[in-house]
């Protein structure tokens, strides 16, 4: 389970809508204990999103480098 890091950074609420199925599937993780909170699993897939997005600009730029 990811672990929550000591937070120096204010939270910022937001308010999205998701689809019933997937709030569903989201409580599933939450309740086997893999993620404390619905909050904290979209957190991690949030930040996971920001680095796969990151690592995809990097990718693109090599061939310009090379």
């Amino acid at each position: 389970m990811p672990r929550a890091k000591s937070r120096k950074e204010p939270m910022v609420l937001i308010t999205f809508h998701i689809p019933e199925q997937m709030l569903k599937e989201l409580d599933r993780l939450v309740e086997e204990g893999r993620y404390p909170s619905r909050s904290e699993a979209i957190r991690v897939a949030i930040r996971d999103l920001l680095v796969k997005e990151r690592l995809g600009r990097r990718e693109a730029l090599i061939p310009l480098l090379g």
